[in-house]
């Protein structure tokens, strides 16, 4: 199997939280003057469902919720939006395709989306993250969440000295290369790279690289650290560097539960959650991931962390042909962790988290001793909880076994979400018992 379908759309969930059209923007320069309409230019006006959206916090207005055609905006405009009494209840950003038609960028009745104003908001991101993450700030964390900093269409993570940039917008390539210089001056990376996230992900996807737009151009492998674990990422992989930030809380929560356990990692990529079991003090540690070179990861990053390199067995394939043979051995574990990406290719067959969670359950339950633990974890932002957790529900009936949820774990405090943003709080773990 590819890796790039392994570990798709991870980087925020839906294809955004977590559509290449284009041009690539020109490194290190301010760039054109933001595009605006001034306000005499007429507001949009939306139906009385989408202001309440909006006036709740919903960082998104839908294309049928506008009540004229925008076919002739450019990409990026700012637009006054109001309601169908023509009262302005914000401004946002033109989508020209796609669902979304407009990203808020404001409630307030006067407005100008410029560069000063794009520099404050970059400014107050990076203190929240200074105040919640401290000395993490530093090495591995999420810099601009998009909406949840009031920059939407885009995240920006940071990777030891280089800065990734993810684009989910045509709206946001009317103020990258006003970005870009910003960026520069406020966190002083060696680096800028971005990555296009533009076309939706399939189980066929195949991304290009991430490609170099500001500063020094990157190592091909160079180590970030987390809670004091080490991990080798390249800035330029299609899909994830290497590790995937927002699964931080998830990853501590296993490290809390790993001692004297043994613990199997389902879709393991390059071994994050074994490493925690490892260092957790865990009795064994199996990864299972259809890559070997994932495997190979693994041990680079144990060993770069000062742990043994072989800590983790390793299995390569396909997820449901392992826990079959494992069940066929006996084999038994205290504590599984699945993480599966939206869609896999192992062959000609294809896993989808939409569609197969019950599935998984179910092959998981033979598995797992009495009373043992699972923490699931979904990223699918399409898959709605409850659906989630019906699907969990019926997979670990079907095994034969009562499961209740004990604990929980979302996205970390350098991913903010506004309240009533349902699409961004895509990540959803669970910790099960099953009795």
């Amino acid at each position: 199997m590819v890796r790039a379908t392994n570990v798709a759309a991870r980087q925020g969930g839906s294809d955004e939280y977590r559509g290449g059209r284009g041009r690539r923007p020109s490194a290190g320069r301010a760039g054109p003057p933001l595009r605006r309409r001034s306000a005499d230019g007429g507001a949009v006006k939306l139906a009385g469902p989408a202001v309440r959206g909006l006036l709740s916090g919903h960082p998104w207005v839908f294309r049928d919720s506008l009540l004229r055609d925008l076919a002739d905006v450019a990409p990026g405009t700012c637009l006054r939006v109001a309601d169908d009494h023509g009262g302005v209840v914000g401004w946002g950003l033109f989508e020209p395709e796609g669902a979304i038609a407009l990203r808020i960028v404001s409630r307030e009745e006067h407005f100008a989306w410029d560069a000063g104003l794009i520099e404050d908001r970059v400014a107050k991101a990076a203190a929240l993250r200074q105040r919640h993450l401290g000395e993490g700030v530093r090495s591995a964390c999420r810099l601009i969440h998009g909406e949840g900093d009031g920059l939407p269409g885009l995240s920006v993570d940071r990777l030891g000295d280089f800065l990734l940039i993810y684009k989910y917008s045509r709206a946001a390539e009317a103020w990258l290369d006003t970005l870009v210089p910003i960026l520069v001056k406020q966190f002083e990376p060696a680096g800028i790279y971005l990555q296009d996230r533009l076309r939706p992900v399939s189980a066929d996807d195949r991304r290009p690289p991430a490609f170099h737009l500001a500063g020094k151009t990157a190592p091909p492998e160079f180590s970030i650290a987390e809670d004091g674990l080490v991990f080798v990422v390249d800035v330029t992989a299609p899909v994830s560097p290497g590790l995937f930030l927002d699964l931080r809380e998830g990853r501590r929560m296993l490290e809390s539960l790993a001692a004297g356990r043994r613990v199997l990692n389902l879709f393991s990529f390059t071994g994050a959650f074994g490493m925690r079991a490892v260092r957790g003090g865990a009795t064994a540690v199996f990864n299972v991931d259809a890559a070997a070179r994932s495997h190979a990861r693994c041990r680079q990053n144990l060993q770069a962390s000062g742990l043994d390199p072989g800590a983790c067995t390793p299995l390569d394939g396909d997820v449901f042909k392992h826990l079959e043979r494992l069940r066929v051995r006996n084999e038994r574990f205290d504590l599984v962790v699945v993480d599966p990406p939206p869609f896999s290719r192992v062959g000609n067959k294809v896993f989808s988290a939409l569609r197969n969670w019950e599935d998984l359950v179910r092959a998981i339950v033979p598995v797992l001793a009495p009373d043992g633990l699972l923490l699931a974890i979904s990223n699918a932002s399409k898959l709605a909880e409850e659906e989630l957790l019906q699907a969990i529900g019926l997979g670990a009936v079907a095994g034969g076994r009562d499961v209740a949820i004990i604990g929980e774990c979302g996205l970390p405090p350098d991913f903010p979400v506004p309240p009533a943003f349902s699409e961004g709080r895509y990540l959803k773990g669970k910790l099960l018992t099953l009795i």
